[in-house]
């Protein structure tokens, strides 16, 4: 009889040309931080250059500063996010709806300067159009009737999550954890705003500029206690 075949030997194994990736890719936190860092970054770089677009703007109330802020400040939330998210797609859908009736009211304006003598035929050739685009908007979705087995929770949850309003349970759930961490990242990066408006405002000697600056960073502060009472609220339903 012939000799005994020995098996063959395994190959070798594959080096990694990339070592440091086995260590990250044991637990995944060094990926999430990473992240995490780049979604502050985003959120920073969008609401910063919002900042500017609004201030570079003509002068306006301070009030309609105020409101422009906020609005910033959540289209800021929303572009750093997923856009696969459904809150940051309401989001930036309301933005655009805003914008579509105000560059509207723009030009009906812009018409009844022009045409001084036909001014109630464009006034109302103007009313007829903003009604139409008002009704070509996409109506949101009708509200899901709360399942037996949901909690009583999940209907508040749809009412503070933005796009939440026809969202299953579970859906409603995974959209509220993502809202509530890009909106905590937002309440950390307002809280630095105003404290460093805060430390600009103490130091300037120009009483009315002084006072002016007061009463932007109240303004501020008042819708930073709204955006911290929602985060609170939120954080309550969802745990």
């Amino acid at each position: 009889m012939g000799a005994k075949r020995t098996p063959p030997s395994p190959p070798p194994p594959i080096r990694n040309p990339n070592p440091s990736l086995r260590q990250r890719g044991v637990g995944g936190a060094e990926l999430a931080a990473s992240a995490a860092t780049t979604t502050k970054q985003m959120l920073a770089f969008h609401f910063l250059r919002a900042l500017s677009r609004i201030h570079r703007a003509t002068a306006s109330p301070v009030t309609r500063r105020t409101r422009n802020i906020r609005r910033a400040a959540y289209s800021s939330m929303a572009r750093a996010a997923s856009p696969r998210r459904a809150w940051s797609r309401a989001i930036l859908g309301q933005a655009r709806a805003r914008r579509s009736r105000t560059l509207m009211r723009r030009a009906v304006m812009v018409r009844r300067r022009r045409v001084a003598a036909a001014a109630s035929r464009i006034a109302a050739g103007g009313e007829t159009s903003a009604a139409a685009a008002r009704a070509a908007l996409p109506e949101p979705p009708p509200p899901i009737p709360r399942q037996v087995d949901e909690p009583a929770r999940a209907d508040a949850l749809r009412r503070l999550v933005p796009g939440g309003a026809g969202m299953e349970y579970c859906s409603l759930l995974e959209e509220t954890a993502d809202y509530m961490q890009l909106l905590r990242q937002q309440v950390q990066l307002m809280q630095g705003l105003v404290n460093l408006f805060s430390i600009e405002s103490a130091g300037n000697t120009l009483n009315h500029t002084k006072n002016k600056k007061d009463y932007i960073e109240r303004k501020r502060s008042i819708w930073l206690g709204r955006s911290t009472n929602s985060l609170s609220k939120i954080t309550k339903l969802y745990t």
